[in-house]
């Protein structure tokens, strides 16, 4: 895993929230960890490469809102915990303000 801290250009926020996940695999209900504008930190039972590509819906309850985005692998843990970092990849106008809404209510 590489050291992203330094490189991240949004705040994260911790949060219970879970995304549908297609990779390799197809996953439900995977659990996000934390989220920003940039990305997401969440645990498959599987992880992806560094670089793969990802389609990631993310659901909102409490803005009855879902998100569809493509993402890259940014990193993964390979330590057991089987976690990745997802960076978010060309984000529409609407699902950027859908994030920005959802992340001002969780903040």
């Amino acid at each position: 895993m590489t050291n992203t801290a330094d490189q991240r250009k949004h705040p994260r926020y911790e949060l219970e929230a879970f995304v549908d996940y297609t990779g390799r695999e197809f996953l439900l209900n995977r659990r996000i960890y934390d989220i920003s504008l940039g990305g997401l930190r969440l645990q498959t039972s599987e992880v992806e490469e560094v670089g793969r590509e990802v389609d990631l819906v993310i659901s909102f309850p409490d803005l009855d809102a879902v998100i569809e985005l493509k993402g890259e692998v940014a990193w993964k843990k390979d330590d057991g915990s089987r976690e990745m970092g997802i960076r978010f990849k060309n984000v529409g106008i609407k699902e950027h303000r859908l994030l920005q809404e959802y992340l001002k209510r969780v903040s």
